[in-house]
C-alpha cells in the first residue's frame, strides 16, 4: 500500500529527515524579526468600503494627517512653559495645526489640553520630539504612535511570559498523562520546530496582523499537541508488541497518517472558513494558523521518526507509572439520571442559542493605556474624521460646503455638541473667502474709508471683492498703491497669503476638498452608529453619492457592517466543511450531524456566558474562537465516536459508551487540558484587550467543549446507536492509537 511504502522511506531517511528540519527552523528563525506587523484594523476593511474609499482619495490626492493629543501641567507657575511649548510644536516641521485648551484638574493638578495635527510621514518624529521636549514634564498624551509602541512593548514583553506559563503547565500535565519522563522533551522539540517553521515563514506575508503574531505561537502549541500524542502511542503500542524501533515506526507511521491527516485538516478547515471573511485579517490569521497547522503535521511525519527511534533507549529507561483518568462510570450512571442531565444540557445549548443571538459586539478598543482613558476623563472623548467633497472651485460649491458643515456642527449626542472643531478651507480662511467692499475693507486695515476706496480703485475694483483675490492684487500692484496702507501692511499680507497657500494645498485637492472634524465622543459610544447615520443623511442631502468619509468611527461602523455577513459566511463553511470531512471518514449521515450540533452547541454555550459575563463580546473573539473551537475540538467528538463505533462491535451500546469514554478520555484531557491553558494564560498575562479577550474566550470554550463531549455525546451516541451504527462499511482508524 501506498501509506506503508512512504512510512517505509521515512523510517529509511528519518536521520537526514530530522537533520533538515533542525536546520530548516534554524535557518528560517532570525526570519521572525524580519516579519512586518501591521497595528492598524483598518487596512483589513474591504476595498468596497467607505472608510478604504475615502483613505484611497485621502492617499491620492493629500498628505494623510494623524493627531496627538496631551495634558500638559496648565498651573500658574507653569504658564510660560506651557507657551514655550506651544511654540515649539507649531516650529515642527510636519505639524499642520497646533490648539490648545480647554483646562481641566484631576487630584489637585491643572491640567490643559492641547491638539497637534501633524502629516502621517512625520507622525513618528514628532511624537518623538515632543517626547524628548517634554522629558522632565508631567504630562499625558495620546497618539497612534504611543498606541503602537504601547501594543508591540506589551507584545515584547508579555508573549514570552504567555509561552513560558503555558509551557510549564503543559508540561506539567504531559509529565502525569505520559509514560516516561523523557517523552515531554519529544514533545516540545517537535512543537518548537514547527512554531519556528510557521513564524520563520511568515516573513512570505507583505505584513502581519499584530493579533495574528500574537497569538499563533500560543495556538500551534496547543492545537497541534494531538499530531505527536498520536504518533507517539501508536509507536509505543508496537514497541510493546516486540517490534524493533524502525518496524515499530514503519508501523506506526503507517497507521497515523490517516488519523493526524484527518485531525489536521478539521482544524485547517476551521481556519480557512477565516480566509472568507470581508474583513481580510481573517485572511491573515486563516493562512498563518492553518500553515503552522500544516508544518506541525508535517514535523511529525518528518521530525519525529528520527527523533522517536534515536530517543528510544533512553525513553525505555526512564519510564514511569502513567496516570490513568477515569470517566466511563459517568456513562454508567442510573438511566434517569443520565437522561435529566443529557436532557437539561441540550436545553442549555437551547437557551444559549437564544442568549448568544443579543450578544453586544465591541469592534475597537478606545484607551490602549492609562494616559488615554485619563485624557478622556479630563478633557472628554475625541477622535477624528475626515469629509471629503467634490473639489470646491467657486462660491456656491465653498457655500454648499460651509453650509453641510454648519449643519453636521449642530448634531449632538447626549445632549452636548457631537463636534468640537472643524477645520476647513470655509472655516479655517473665511476671511479669505468673505468679499470686501470699501467700508468693510476699511475697518479690516484700520484706514479711511476713503482711501480703501482709492485703493480699490486704483486696484480696477469696482466692487465687492473676494479675500483672497484683494490680496494677491495688492501685493502685486505698484508702489502707489502700497504706499496708501500702513508700512507693515505688505509684510502681514504676503503672511497671509502663504497661510493661505497651505491651507489650500491641505483642504483642496485635485479633484477633491476636504474636512478635517474633531468629535467629542469615542468609536465605542453607543449613540455613535446614530451620530454616523446623521452625518451620513447631511452628506447625502448637500451631495447626493458624491462624497466619502474616513476616520476610527466610520472603520468601526463599517466593520461593525461586514460583521453579520462575516459571521455568517464564517459559520457556513466552517459548518459544510467539517460535516463533509466526518461524513467521508465514517461513511455515515448522522455522526457529522451529531458531532456539529454537540460542537455547535459548545459554541453557543460558550458566546452566551462569554457576553453575560463581559457585558459585550470582542468582534474578533467571536469568529477567530468560533472557527477554531468548531475545527479543533470536534477531533474529541471523533476520537469518542471512532470508539464507540468500534466497541459497538462486541458491545451493547451503554457499554460501548463506557469502553469508548474510557479509551478516549486521556487524549481528551491532555489536548484540552493543552487548548484551555494556552487560552488562559494568554487572557490572564496579556494587558492588551484584542489579545486577552481572544485568549479568555478560547479556554472557556475548549472547557466547554471537553465537558459536553465527556457528559453529553456518549448518551447521544447511546440514544441515536441504530442511525450512528447504519451503513457500517469500514470502521475508521483509532486516532488514539493508530490502530484500525
Amino acid at each position: 500500500m501506498l501509506k506503508d511504502r512512504a512510512a517505509g522511506a521515512i523510517v529509511k531517511c528519518r536521520i537526514p529527515l530530522m537533520i533538515l528540519m533542525l536546520v530548516l527552523s534554524a535557518a528560517v528563525a532570525p526570519n521572525i524579526q524580519k516579519t512586518v506587523i501591521n497595528y492598524s484594523l483598518t487596512d483589513y476593511l474591504s476595498d468596497d468600503t467607505l472608510t478604504k474609499r475615502g483613505l484611497a482619495i485621502m492617499n491620492s490626492e493629500f498628505e494623510t494627517s494623524a493627531s496627538m493629543t496631551l495634558g500638559l501641567p496648565g498651573t500658574a507657575g507653569e504658564g510660560e512653559a506651557l507657551a514655550g511649548f506651544l511654540s515649539f510644536a507649531e516650529g515642527l516641521p510636519g505639524v499642520l495645526t497646533v490648539s490648545s485648551g480647554p483646562a481641566a484638574e484631576e487630584n489637585g493638578v491643572r491640567f490643559t489640553r492641547v491638539s497637534l495635527l501633524m502629516s502621517e510621514a512625520a507622525a513618528e518624529t514628532v511624537y518623538d520630539r515632543v517626547e524628548e521636549y517634554l522629558a522632565s514634564v508631567p504630562h499625558l498624551s495620546a497618539s497612534a504612535v504611543r498606541d503602537n509602541r504601547a501594543i508591540q512593548k506589551s507584545l515584547n514583553d508579555e508573549m514570552p511570559a504567555v509561552m513560558g506559563v503555558s509551557c510549564l503547565i503543559v508540561l506539567a500535565v504531559l509529565l502525569l498523562l505520559s509514560k516516561s519522563w523523557l517523552e515531554p522533551l519529544v514533545f516540545f522539540i517537535d512543537i518548537g520546530v514547527s512554531v519556528l517553521l510557521n513564524m520563520g515563514t511568515n516573513a512570505i506575508f507583505p505584513r502581519i496582523s499584530f493579533i495574528t503574531f500574537a497569538v499563533t505561537a500560543i495556538l500551534q502549541l496547543a492545537l497541534s499537541m494531538d499530531y505527536s500524542i498520536m504518533l507517539i502511542n501508536a509507536y509505543d503500542v508496537r514497541l510493546d508488541e516486540g517490534l524493533s524501533p524502525a518496524e515499530a515506526m514503519k508501523k506506526a507511521l503507517a497507521a497515523s497518517f490517516m488519523p493526524v491527516a484527518s485531525s489536521a485538516l478539521t482544524t485547517v478547515a476551521g481556519m480557512i472558513s477565516l480566509v472568507f471573511m470581508s474583513f481580510t485579517i481573517g485572511y491573515d490569521i486563516g493562512l498563518v494558523l492553518a500553515k503552522g497547522i500544516v508544518l506541525s503535521m508535517l514535523s511529525v511525519f518528518l521530525l519525529m521518526p528520527g527523533l522517536l527511534t534515536l530517543m528510544t533507549p533512553l525513553l525505555k529507561k526512564t519510564r514511569h507509572r502513567q496516570l490513568h483518568l477515569r470517566a466511563e462510570k459517568l456513562v454508567e450512571l442510573p438511566g434517569r439520571a443520565r437522561a435529566v442531565l443529557s436532557a437539561a444540557l441540550l436545553i442549555l445549548i437551547v437557551i444559549s442559542a437564544f442568549l448568544q443571538a443579543g450578544n453586544v459586539y465591541t469592534y475597537t478598543v478606545s484607551d490602549v493605556d492609562s494616559d488615554s482613558a485619563r485624557l478622556a476623563a479630563l478633557f472628554g472623548r475625541s477622535n477624528q474624521m475626515v469629509l471629503l467633497f467634490p473639489r470646491c472651485a467657486d462660491d456656491a460649491s465653498y457655500a454648499r460646503q460651509k453650509d453641510a458643515l454648519a449643519r453636521i456642527g449642530d448634531l449632538t449626542l447626549n445632549g452636548k455638541p457631537a463636534v468640537r472643531s472643524v477645520l476647513a478651507m470655509p472655516v479655517t480662511g473665511e476671511m479669505a473667502l468673505t468679499y470686501y467692499d470699501a467700508e468693510s475693507l476699511a475697518r479690516l486695515m484700520n484706514v479711511p474709508s476713503r482711501s480703501a476706496q482709492a485703493v480699490l480703485s486704483l486696484l480696477g475694483v469696482s466692487g465687492p471683492v473676494r479675500g483672497d483675490k484683494l490680496i494677491d492684487r495688492v501685493l502685486n500692484a505698484g508702489p502707489l498703491v502700497s504706499a496708501m496702507f500702513p508700512s507693515d501692511l505688505k509684510a502681514r499680507l504676503t503672511e497671509a497669503r502663504d497661510l493661505l497657500s497651505a491651507a489650500e494645498a491641505s483642504f483642496n485637492g485635485e479633484n477633491w476638498s476636504r474636512a478635517i472634524l474633531e468629535m467629542d465622543l469615542s468609536y465605542t459610544d453607543v449613540g455613535a452608529p446614530e451620530l454616523l447615520g446623521n452625518i451620513r443623511g447631511i452628506m447625502r442631502e448637500f451631495y447626493g453619492e458624491d462624497w466619502a468619509m474616513a476616520g476610527h468611527l466610520t472603520a468601526t461602523d463599517d466593520i461593525a457592517t461586514s460583521f453579520s455577513g462575516d459571521v455568517r459566511r464564517v459559520s457556513l463553511i466552517t459548518v459544510l466543511a467539517l460535516f463533509l470531512i466526518v461524513l467521508l471518514s465514517f461513511r455515515n449521515a448522522a455522526v457529522p450531524v451529531i458531532l456539529v450540533c454537540v460542537i455547535q452547541g459548545a459554541v453557543w454555550i460558550n458566546m452566551a456566558f462569554s457576553g453575560l459575563i463581559d457585558g459585550s463580546v470582542f468582534f474578533m473573539c467571536y469568529l477567530i474562537c468560533m472557527a477554531l473551537q468548531m475545527g479543533a475540538t470536534i477531533d474529541y467528538g471523533i476520537l469518542l465516536t471512532s470508539h464507540y463505533r468500534e466497541a459497538r462491535a462486541t458491545l451493547a451500546p451503554l457499554p460501548a459508551a463506557a469502553e469508548a469514554l474510557r479509551r478516549s478520555m486521556q487524549t481528551i484531557f491532555t489536548s484540552g487540558l493543552a487548548l484551555i491553558t494556552a487560552g488562559f494564560a494568554v487572557g490572564i498575562i496579556s494587558s492588551l484587550f484584542y489579545i486577552s479577550s481572544i485568549g479568555t474566550m478560547l479556554g472557556r470554550g475548549a472547557i466547554v467543549s471537553v465537558l459536553l463531549v465527556i457528559l453529553l455525546l456518549p448518551q447521544l451516541l447511546v440514544w441515536l446507536d441504530r442511525f450512528v451504527m447504519a451503513e457500517r462499511e469500514a470502521a475508521p482508524v483509532d486516532v488514539r492509537s493508530g490502530q484500525p
